[in-house]
């Protein structure tokens, strides 16, 4: 049987809704440093003793938080 216009509509507002929660994730993606410079801050830390790494990637998160009130600056 043919789907309803309202089961179509529904579907499509629960789609754009998961869509909208992941805003957060997508813009920290972009913010992350490049994986080749993540490696190099990890091994970076490892041999200083720093937090190079860690400090970047809160910065991210911190930014951009999961209940996408960001940019927190």
């Amino acid at each position: 049987s043919k789907p309803t216009e309202k089961s179509l509509t529904d579907a499509l507002a629960k789609k754009q809704s998961d869509f909208d929660a992941q805003e957060y994730a997508r813009n920290r993606e972009l913010e992350y440093p490049s994986n080749g410079d993540q490696w190099d801050m990890i091994y970076k830390d490892n041999k200083n003793s720093t937090t190079t790494h860690a400090d970047a990637v809160e910065a991210v998160k911190t930014k951009w938080p999961k209940d996408n009130s960001g940019p927190v600056e």
